[in-house]
């Protein structure tokens, strides 16, 4: 894959193509240099450190799965949009597993809190808008589903892995979340 106009951008999916292949420790600067047949010394222009270039790959990858989850929920709400941002994410640990084991890897988990927390908590404030969350209880639903996808991402990747499980889980995930959030009016 000779290219006479390298750029980041490049460099940057070829990268990705490389971690989906062999992981992110796999990610080598001769190892992209050789797939876009150029010497590795010309890399350093458009990538700096092999470092940053992994966190530029990782935030790329976060970007991509943010992008999906927005996707999942648009035009949807309540527990619709909440099981379909399940499956999404479901989906993402499954078919991304490379990149999506290392975002809770205590070096990106700045970027995770930049671009997938902070999605996260606006769609979890719209989802459950009607028990009205404080912020507090908007991160304590964040964190709840955070974990669960974090503890079940091998889960996500087996063969025998059954959507209909996962959908009862997040039913039950989603409802009791409502009765434990939901405000008791006052009367007065």
């Amino acid at each position: 894959m000779k290219t006479s106009r390298l750029n980041r951008e490049i460099v940057i999916e070829c990268a990705m193509a490389l971690v989906s292949e062999s992981g992110i420790s796999g990610l080598r600067l001769n190892k992209i240099a050789d797939r876009l047949e150029v010497k590795s010394p010309s890399l350093y222009t458009h990538t700096g450190s092999v470092t940053e270039l992994r966190q530029a790959v990782v935030r790329k990858a976060m970007e991509e799965f943010r992008e999906q989850l927005v996707d999942a929920i648009l035009g949807r709400a309540n527990l619709c949009a909440f099981l379909e941002l399940g499956k999404t994410w479901t989906a993402y640990a499954k078919n991304k597993n490379a990149f999506y084991t290392v975002f809770y890897e205590k070096e990106y988990i700045r970027s995770y809190e930049k671009n997938i927390s902070v999605f996260l908590r606006a769609a979890f404030d719209r989802i459950f808008i009607d028990c009205e969350l404080t912020d507090k209880e908007i991160i304590q639903v964040e964190r709840v589903m955070t974990n669960y996808f974090r503890g079940h991402a091998d889960r996500f990747t087996e063969q025998n892995f059954d959507e209909t499980d996962l959908i009862s889980d997040l039913e039950i995930i989603y409802n009791g979340i409502r009765q434990n959030f939901r405000k008791v009016p006052q009367e007065i």
